[in-house]
């Protein structure tokens, strides 16, 4: 399948890596693009989750556009990270059950996952900044927004501030970096990690993926790789995420059916606000789950089914 998507690109510039994840090696797809002037690096990652595609087709035409166009320093683009998870269609790594996104720096001699995220952490010590594509899974759906960190590291934190002066995004998450985690470890190299969140469930909507690539060619903007300036925009800015979990396994039934886009209620949630019912699977044991702060919601689960501490509902503010 890989070989396929990669025959549409006519002077292609991808290569397929072979990276060792211990029992088996795959082969991953990544483009190394120089520009005609010195500037930074910037490492674009989408298919972290393997079953997440606007990131995955925003990657594969940002390739496409930037193999001709010119731009300053080093654009390096690893379309789909997670091949494992692109091949079986699910977020995870079916080899050891690990998602890649919570893995960092990862083992050379490690699990699978831990042996992949080796590689491309590798990749992220010459970056200036990782910029992860990222959507909804399978089972949800996500109010589109950018995911920064404060990291206390001047340089570092200079482009968070400038994606927020400039409203790339119209949500904005910004939180503390939390010690040990990819943000902050990053961070003590030099590199900006971001995380764009666009898309839901399986879709492949043109509006989804359109949204990548602005808000990743603004961020380009600001770090000095192609010409201008962002038109300010508005934006929200949160800087804390709480959670409503299902405490059984059991049967979801949201009070919302659009899987694609907000219903207009949930532009912001208040406090008590109904989510839907939930039930064990022999039908007893309903109950009515309602919000337990005010907030935006960020993404939350659409499926009939869920497990123990699945999310239902995060709730930015």
């Amino acid at each position: 399948m890989l070989k396929e998507i990669l025959a549409m690109f006519q002077g292609n510039p991808i290569r397929l890596q072979r990276v060792d994840l211990g029992d088996v090696s795959i082969e991953l797809p990544i483009a190394d693009l120089m520009g005609q002037r010195p500037g930074p690096t910037l490492l674009v990652t989408a298919g972290m989750d393997g079953d997440e595609y606007a990131g995955i087709a925003a990657a594969y035409q940002l390739i496409e556009r930037y193999k001709t166009l010119d731009f300053a320093g080093r654009l390096i683009v690893l379309p789909i990270v997670n091949i494992p998870g692109f091949q079986a269609e699910c977020s995870h790594n079916p080899a050891d059950g690990k998602f890649p996104k919570y893995v960092f720096p990862g083992r050379v001699n490690g699990s699978s996952t831990e042996r992949l995220m080796n590689f491309v952490a590798s990749l992220a010590v010459e970056a200036d900044c990782w910029y992860d594509l990222h959507g909804a899974a399978i089972t949800e759906g996500v109010n589109p927004y950018l995911w920064l960190h404060n990291t206390g590291v001047a340089k570092v934190d200079a482009l968070a501030r400038d994606i927020i002066h400039y409203g790339v995004a119209p949500i904005i998450m910004y939180e503390s970096a939390r010690f040990g985690l990819k943000p902050a470890a990053l961070a003590k190299q030099g590199c900006t990690y971001i995380v764009a969140e666009s898309g839901s469930r399986r879709t492949l909507l043109a509006d989804d993926v359109a949204r990548h690539l602005t808000w990743l060619e603004q961020t380009m903007q600001l770090l000095g790789l192609i010409d201008g300036t962002p038109e300010r925009k508005e934006t929200q800015v949160l800087t804390h995420v709480s959670f409503i979990t299902a405490t059984f396994d059991g049967l979801w039934r949201p009070s919302f059916t659009a899987p694609s886009s907000l219903p207009h209620s949930w532009g912001k949630v208040v406090q008590g606000e109904v989510l839907g019912l939930v039930a064990k699977l022999d039908g007893t044991g309903e109950k009515i789950i309602r919000t337990t702060s005010s907030g935006t919601p960020l993404w939350w689960k659409e499926t009939m089914r869920f497990k123990r501490g699945d999310i239902l509902l995060a709730i930015g503010n």
